[in-house]
């Protein structure tokens, strides 16, 4: 557990050094770093690819982690924004099966699709949810790095599109303010996909040894 903690340490403090250097360097380099396919954006899919590599290793000798595989595609596929890239509009907003934009065949392989994330989903949570619960109560490494992921995971989800969230509250947020929370999103993001990956490597050296 300790060696995972330094590593905690090491990539939430590279998280706000990349947050850092972006606001000192200039728009251009910025938009290279945190713009939509930039760099970080880039390592975050990468990333998750390869912690569904060391996930299908050990499922290799454990076929039941296929949903953990399943999960982990779908977050590196969500990075490349596969939900929409493909379609008239992102197939998880209702206005897509509402719209008369949208062919009717586009709407059956969302569908489709949709039923078998789902499916993924529901098999994870009943499969994994209560064994990882346990190993997080009994401290285990790559159960907290996973645990650790998903906080970032949330709080990057939640300043998303902060204007937009905050314009309710009659808040508005300044442009520098906008763009450091829009890099904030993006590093940690990163640090998400790293923590997945610390947790696959992890896991899959704990099981060969």
């Amino acid at each position: 557990m300790k060696s995972y903690l330094y590593i905690w340490i090491g990539l939430l403090a590279g998280a706000v050094g990349a947050v850092i250097l972006s606001e000192l360097v200039g728009s251009g380099i910025h938009g290279k770093m945190m713009n939509e396919g930039g760099w970080v954006e880039t390592a975050s899919w990468i990333s998750y690819f390869v912690a569904a590599f060391f996930i299908f290793l050990k499922m290799l000798r454990s076929p039941n982690r296929w949903s953990m595989l399943a999960g982990t595609m779908l977050l590196g596929m969500r990075e490349l924004d596969f939900d929409k890239r493909f379609t008239t509009m992102g197939i998880f907003k209702s206005r897509f099966y509402s719209s008369s934009d949208v062919p009717i065949l586009e709407k059956l392989i969302a569908l489709v699709i949709t039923a078998v994330i789902i499916a993924a989903l529901f098999v994870l949570v009943k499969n994994h949810l209560k064994p990882f619960i346990q190993k997080v109560k009994a401290r285990s490494g790559a159960s907290c790095t996973v645990l650790l992921a998903g906080g970032l995971l949330f709080f990057a989800k939640s300043i998303d599109g902060l204007s937009r969230k905050l314009e309710p509250f009659g808040i508005e947020p300044s442009d520098a303010v906008n763009r450091i929370a829009g890099s904030v999103e993006e590093c940690f993001e990163l640090t998400g996909a790293l923590l997945v990956v610390v947790a696959a490597v992890g896991a899959y050296l704990h099981r060969s040894k």
